[in-house]
């Protein structure tokens, strides 16, 4: 009887010992440095049912890694605060309930755009034409016709 009792002692103590494991594992998984990515350039993005409407992440923007797919796309974080305005917060009941933006390089049709319609600023323009985006053809071009 008292090998039976020594063993449910052990027994129970290498399981809280592995419970108390898991739990450290998790809670040092969760404060770990998250992986982020600064934009050197501007991104455009899209989304929301709306893809003819386009914005503009700029330079120096924050993305934290999510995850990556196979399908061959990344998710980033994006965080905003959001000031002025109080938003109320639902809990989801989708059982698909990201709705993710799609965020890309601009090429040089909806670079044009930009410059024709947003408030584009030297820096942001320069941080885009530096990129590997645009050809050096494209980019004379698009100069050409913005200097009109």
């Amino acid at each position: 009887m008292g090998d039976r009792r020594f063993f449910n002692y052990v027994v129970m103590a290498a399981l809280a010992f592995c419970s108390g494991a898991f739990l450290t594992y998790q809670i040092i998984k969760e404060q770990s440095m998250p992986l982020v990515h600064k934009l050197q350039t501007p991104l455009l993005f899209n989304g929301a049912g709306a893809p003819e409407h386009q914005y503009i992440l700029p330079a120096g923007t924050s993305l934290y890694f999510d995850q990556a797919f196979p399908e061959g796309f990344v998710r980033y974080k994006v965080y905003f605060n959001v000031e002025g305005v109080r938003l109320d917060s639902q809990e989801a009941t989708d059982k698909f309930w990201l709705d993710p933006l799609t965020a890309f390089p601009p090429d040089q049709g909806e670079l044009k755009k930009l410059l024709a319609g947003y408030p584009l600023g030297k820096s942001e323009l320069a941080a885009i034409l530096k990129s590997s985006f645009l050809t050096k053809d494209e980019i004379r071009e698009l100069l050409l016709e913005y200097s009109k």
